[in-house]
């Protein structure tokens, strides 16, 4: 069985804003990926972003920098 662990998930309600967010990571160097955005949480557009817990200031501050608008974020396990 795989172990779950805690993840810092973004939602948004366009793909688009879910591929700018990986760009914007990479360049930043904050370690992450997109995913299928968990049932708990029903994104819109049905791809959300997911990194380490302690990326959560660091990656607000890239998204706001970037203006890219997104639903919401929530830890979860995953």
């Amino acid at each position: 069985m795989l172990k779950k662990e805690k993840k810092l998930i973004i939602t948004y309600h366009t793909s688009n804003m879910a591929f700018a967010t990986e760009k914007v990571c990479k360049e930043a160097k904050i370690i992450g990926e997109l995913i299928s955005a968990p049932r708990k949480l029903s994104a819109d557009c049905g791809i959300s972003y997911a990194t380490d817990v302690g990326n959560r200031d660091k990656i607000e501050e890239v998204l706001s920098k970037n203006k890219i608008e997104y639903d919401r974020i929530v830890e979860l396990e995953v």
